[in-house]
């Protein structure tokens, strides 16, 4: 008997596999391994996903099936984007297998689903959700549709690209908004028009449509400031 070793897409290999089928199950408990020392390493908040692949066992190689329980463990015991497993068969026939395995948080994010023109109100029908590599998810970007309806783009998108904070204001200058002042207690509201842009938490100057007064005011909703005397 002797050990061999083969290395997944080793170009200097000549074997053949027969069974494709078994290839794949061996794929499968290399995934496996990872996925539970992926469990183990990281926290999997609810709204992300966990994406694991093994890459494809050649079909230039071949070796016997094991007629014993596969063994295996994680090269280094640490997940990496592409995590090496050794698959071991321990049987008469013993074989060693060194398999690559793809491993990715992937997190919601919203992006364009078309391109997109300045000024453009965003909606349903030009933004959609995808799930993306958490490691290449660059910027303050979305992760819900929902915080987005309705918010003006500040700059041409083209499709496909993320909808960033920077890109959007829900205040936008020239903006009709709802004033809203709180004073002990008493809620005044009145109508504006907003003379620069804001976000979220950002602060904005507003113009009241009624005394023509220049206030500073808080952007806390969708063409909504508050002001705090």
């Amino acid at each position: 008997m002797f050990r061999f070793t083969l290395m997944i897409l080793s170009l200097v290999c000549s074997y053949s596999l027969a069974d494709n089928n078994y290839s794949k199950e061996i794929e499968k408990f290399a995934e496996s391994l990872v996925f539970d020392k992926y469990q183990e390493t990281f926290e999997i908040t609810g709204e992300q996903k966990l994406y694991i692949k093994a890459m494809p066992i050649t079909d230039r190689v071949t070796f016997s099936k094991c007629l014993v329980p596969l063994q295996g463990h994680i090269v280094g015991d640490k997940i990496k984007s592409k995590t090496a497993v050794k698959v071991s068969c321990l049987d008469a026939t013993p074989w060693d297998l060194y398999i690559r395995v793809k491993a990715q948080t992937l997190i919601p994010l919203i992006i364009s689903s078309r391109p997109i023109s300045k000024g453009e109100i965003l909606s349903n029908k030009n933004i959609e959700l995808i799930y993306k590599d958490k490691s290449r998810v660059r910027g303050s970007t979305f992760t819900n549709a929902q915080a987005l309806r309705g918010v003006r783009l500040k700059r041409n998108i083209s499709s496909k690209k993320s909808i960033r904070h920077k890109d959007i204001c829900y205040v936008c200058e020239g903006d009709k908004v709802t004033i809203t002042a709180n004073k002990s207690g008493l809620i005044i509201k009145a109508s504006g028009i907003a003379l620069s842009d804001g976000n979220i938490g950002s602060t904005v100057r507003v113009e009241n449509s009624r005394t023509q007064r220049i206030v500073v005011g808080t952007v806390y909703a969708l063409k909504e400031v508050q002001v705090t005397f």
